[in-house]
């Protein structure tokens, strides 16, 4: 099959989608196979059996514990392996389970365009760190996908929101609410160019917080109506996640909606919910997405103009209110909030191709390109896109720059005045690609090795308690058994305009040096 488009892949915690930009300039999202424009990122893994992807595995989910993941995307670059299987016996890794998704994406992509899906660019949360944006990049590998970047969510969202603006200069808001994760990005859109000035996130608030809250509110007044105080089957558990998520969705719309409960002939019922109810039992969730966007916004020292929903769960009423109370100076901006990062993402998909193919093995990019390493691209001309570049306007709304910063402080492991503390070098929200040096002295006599423990926190400290938990890898720098305590050693550490970390330890007395880049939570070494 011939290769006719580059795609961007929204790879989601609950949902996941897959876009293109056409031969028209207009951005397009695949349908699936099940004629949907995303599919739940939910996988069956059976002993001895190909997986099962997407509505087939959710629609089964409860049912087959032991056998689905869901929300893996919160695992991944984090748990190295988790079991599966009647007995957990069988172990996979949330890289593998994530490839599974992205070939069932990249199967319905091709099949949809009859087009070999091949490049790609995918998304993260803004929050993701070096680890988890590498374990992404290392799934769509697995899922043998010629990986171009990665691109942050809210950026995505922000490049085609500004494909169809005004040329006017905008300090916009994305308010990413999805469906395990939640975002929160300050942007400015100027003159083409796109810069983050800051972020924030919960990587475990999401639409599955507001499907938990609904099923216990109906659970409780179900037990209120008819006296049914014991466990759920899990045929009937399953039955009512899927009828508590047609409900939710219905109270986007109506006042009230009936979720029928049966447990057996004795006890059924159908549960009135009202859209008050529902907000009154998840107004502490809205509160958090709420106190998280503030934070931002009392960072940002621009004036800003709008805030862009993004994502499934803004679809519910209560955010909307929510931010035109809390932020009434800000003009909401709503529009395809279920696919405009995939589509976003498929632009800067595009925008990535055109700069491998003209740039080529050089590597040689013009400033104000957008990032990434053009040496590594390839070069392979797709014919569908050899003249889009003529086609009236296309080219001139394309992003000339995009900006990125740390979305995470980075930091290593020192002892200042004999206590084991976090030295951060390069801040959060600092503009990338960044890189910092620090010169430190051996902590002992004759030491052979010296450990770099590297660190990435959602703080602006210069000095932490250390928590194993945020340590993202540990580079080893060789000696030769000689240095006396206190030796000078100098370690360099950057970020890369994806946010990916690379870091250099030096030994001054002797000249020795090693380089590390990190991947998932260790570090390839390169003497």
């Amino acid at each position: 099959m011939a290769e006719k488009y580059v795609f961007g892949i929204d790879l989601g915690t609950t949902y996941s989608c897959i876009g293109y930009f056409d031969e028209n300039g207009q951005c397009v999202t695949c349908q699936s196979l099940e004629g949907e424009s995303t599919i739940p990122s939910v996988v069956r893994m059976e002993p001895g059996s190909d997986p099962i992807v997407g509505n087939a595995a959710k629609n089964t989910a409860i049912l087959y514990p032991e056998l689905t993941i869901q929300f893996v995307k919160s695992r991944i670059g984090i748990d190295q392996s988790f079991a599966y299987g009647p007995d957990q016996s069988y172990t996979t890794t949330p890289v593998d389970v994530s490839a599974e998704i992205l070939k069932k994406i990249a199967n319905d992509g091709s099949v949809y365009t009859n087009s070999d899906v091949k490049r790609v660019v995918i998304t993260v949360p803004a929050y993701f760190g070096d680890s988890e944006k590498r374990a992404t990049k290392e799934a769509g590998e697995k899922a043998g996908l010629d990986v171009l970047g990665i691109i942050e969510e809210p950026t995505a969202a922000a490049i085609y929101y500004g494909m169809n603006k005004s040329e006017q200069a905008e300090n916009v808001i994305v308010f990413d609410l999805g469906g395990g994760t939640f975002d929160v990005t300050a942007m400015e859109i100027k003159d083409k160019s796109f810069r983050t000035i800051t972020t924030e996130g919960d990587h475990d608030l999401g639409g599955k917080n507001w499907d938990v809250a609904l099923i216990d509110l109906v659970k409780e007044k179900f037990r209120e109506e008819t006296g049914f105080d014991d466990e759920y089957d899990p045929d009937i558990e399953q039955d009512l996640l899927i009828a508590c998520e047609e409900a939710k969705k219905i109270l986007t719309q109506a006042e009230s909606t009936v979720v029928p409960v049966k447990v057996d002939r004795q006890y059924k019922a159908a549960i009135n919910i009202t859209r008050q109810e529902f907000d009154d039992a998840t107004s502490s969730l809205l509160e958090s997405a709420v106190s998280l966007t503030k934070k931002v916004i009392d960072r940002v020292d621009l004036p800003l103009t709008k805030i862009l929903l993004v994502g499934g769960s803004t679809y519910m009423p209560q955010v909307r209110r929510a931010i035109e109370e809390n932020f009434p100076q800000l003009e909401i901006f709503f529009n395809e909030p279920n696919t405009a990062v995939a589509k976003g993402a498929s632009i800067y998909a595009f925008m990535k191709y055109i700069q491998g193919v003209e740039f080529g093995e050089s590597g040689e990019a013009p400033e104000g390109s957008v990032p990434g390493d053009t040496a590594t691209l390839p070069t392979e001309k797709i014919e569908t896109y050899e003249n889009i570049a003529t086609l009236p306007g296309i080219m001139a709304k394309l992003p000339s720059k995009i900006i990125t910063v740390a979305n995470k402080s980075l930091g290593i492991r020192i002892y200042l005045n004999g206590e084991l503390k976090i030295n951060n070098l390069i801040m959060k929200d600092t503009e990338l690609p960044v890189s910092v040096s620090e010169t430190y002295g051996t902590n002992e006599d004759n030491a052979k090795l010296i450990p770099i423990d590297l660190f990435q926190v959602n703080n602006f400290e210069k000095y932490y308690d250390v928590d194993k938990d945020l340590q993202i890898g540990t580079a080893m720098l060789e000696l030769d058994g000689t240095l006396p305590k206190n030796s000078p050693i100098e370690v360099t550490l950057s970020l890369a305009e994806d946010g990916c970390v690379h870091v250099i330890g030096k030994d001054l007395t002797h000249n020795a040096m090693i380089e590390a880049d990190i991947v998932s939570d260790a570090v390839e070494q390169r003497s």
